[in-house]
């Protein structure tokens, strides 16, 4: 089984969270989900697993959600994807 990879995300508000976060085959982040992760796992083995990465991914440096910019469809908005811009908000 593979575990997400998860990082701390910091919002224009400033309310800090932990997100799931996607990487390319070259390991590059690609995008981030738009709610805050939750601990929910099949079994206990896996839920400390997860808990783990979530609290490791808590002392790295934290991401400012305005480096990203959401990519919108059909009304909703479920990843942002990185991209280089000169709309962040910070």
């Amino acid at each position: 089984m593979r575990l997400p990879s998860y990082r701390g995300m910091k919002d224009r508000d400033g309310v800090c969270s932990i997100r799931e976060v996607y990487q390319d085959s070259e390991g590059t982040m690609t995008s981030f989900s738009i709610d805050p992760a939750e601990a929910a796992a099949n079994n206990e083995e896996e839920l400390v697993s997860i808990i783990t990465l979530m609290l490791e991914a808590a002392e790295q440096p934290f991401l400012l959600e305005g480096d990203f910019i959401p990519e919108s469809g059909n009304g909703e908005i479920d990843f942002s994807f990185i991209r280089e811009d000169e709309t962040k908000y910070h």
